[in-house]
C-alpha cells in the first residue's frame, strides 16, 4: 500500500473488544493503526486477529499506562507522511479524510491541520483557513481534530507530554492543547480547516469529568502555559466562578494546576 495517511487509534485493555470498525472507511492510501495498552496482559489475541482481518488495520500492544504515552507509541509506529490522532469510539467521514490528504498536498509548508468533529457538544470554531498562531475566542483543540505532517513533528521533537491526559499523575486532561501550544511555539505552520473528519458519539472526557480535580488542575495549568503568570493569576477567581465545581474547590484545584505548571514547565 502506498500510504498517505494513518489514523492513530489509541485504546486500553478490554476496550479493544468494543471497537466498531464499521464506521472506518476503507480508502486507498489510508491505514488504521491501533495502539492498545494492555498492562494486565489480557489475552486479546483473538480480537486483534479479527480486527487485522481487514488489510488496512494493524494492532500493536504495549504494557504501560497513560493516554499520552499511548499517543506517543502510536506516533512512533507511524510510517505514513500524514497522521491523524484518534480515539477508539470514533467513526470517520470519507470526504473528511480525503480532504485532509488534499489540503496537505496543496500546501507543502503546512505542518499541523486542525478540523471540526461531529459531536453532541456545541463548540466554537475559527473560520476556514485560520492561522492557529492567532488565538480564536473560545476555541480549543480536541485530540481527534488534529492531523499532522509526521516529518514536521519529528524535526521539532514534539510528542504528547506524559504529565497530562488520562492516566497522568496529576493533570487528567489538556494534553492536546499543550501539544498544540508547543507546536505553535516551535514555529510549525498550524491551520484550521472547516472540515468534519471524525464523528464522536458522546461527550469528551473534559465534559464528562469536569468536576474531577485532575481535570480542573489541567485548566489551571493551561491558563499559565497559554497566558503566562501575570495574565493568568488575576483570572483565577473568574475561572473558578465559571467552573461547574463549587467555587472554593475549583479555585483550589486551578491554583494547584498553575503551580504544577510552573514547576514542570519544561516537561509540559
Amino acid at each position: 500500500m502506498d500510504l498517505k495517511l494513518q489514523i492513530l487509534v489509541c485504546t486500553f485493555g478490554q476496550r479493544l473488544r468494543s471497537i466498531d470498525v464499521s464506521g472506518w472507511p476503507m480508502l486507498p492510501g489510508v491505514q488504521y493503526v491501533i495502539s492498545c495498552q494492555n498492562p494486565d496482559h489480557l489475552d486479546l489475541s483473538a480480537t486483534a486477529a479479527a480486527l487485522e482481518a481487514r488489510p488496512d488495520i494493524k494492532v500493536h500492544f504495549f504494557f504501560d499506562r497513560g493516554l499520552s504515552l499511548n499517543r506517543n507509541h502510536a506516533i512512533d509506529l507511524a510510517s505514513a507522511p500524514l497522521i491523524f490522532i484518534a480515539d477508539d469510539d470514533l467513526s470517520f467521514r470519507t470526504d473528511g479524510l480525503l480532504r485532509i490528504i488534499d489540503i496537505f498536498a496543496q500546501d507543502p509548508a503546512l505542518d499541523v491541520l486542525t478540523c471540526r468533529s461531529e459531536m453532541p457538544e456545541k463548540r466554537t470554531y475559527p473560520p476556514d483557513g485560520h492561522n492557529l498562531r492567532k488565538p480564536w475566542p473560545y476555541y480549543w483543540t480536541i485530540s481527534f481534530e488534529i492531523a499532522i505532517r509526521r516529518d514536521a513533528i519529528a524535526r521539532a521533537g514534539l510528542r504528547f507530554t506524559p504529565l497530562a491526559g488520562i492516566g497522568a499523575p496529576y493533570l487528567s486532561a489538556g494534553e492536546e492543547e499543550l501539544f498544540m501550544l508547543r507546536a505553535i511555539r516551535a514555529g510549525l505552520t498550524c491551520r484550521f480547516t472547516d472540515t468534519v473528519v471524525a464523528i464522536h458519539p458522546g461527550s469528551t472526557t473534559g465534559v464528562r469529568e469536569a468536576l474531577r480535580p485532575g481535570v480542573i488542575r489541567a485548566k489551571g495549568c493551561l491558563m499559565y502555559m497559554q497566558r503566562g503568570l501575570a495574565a493568568a493569576l488575576p483570572r483565577l477567581p473568574l475561572e473558578a466562578y465559571r467552573n461547574p465545581a463549587p467555587f472554593l474547590k475549583a479555585l483550589r484545584h486551578l491554583t494547584q494546576g498553575m503551580i504544577y505548571a510552573i514547576k514542570h514547565r519544561d516537561e509540559l
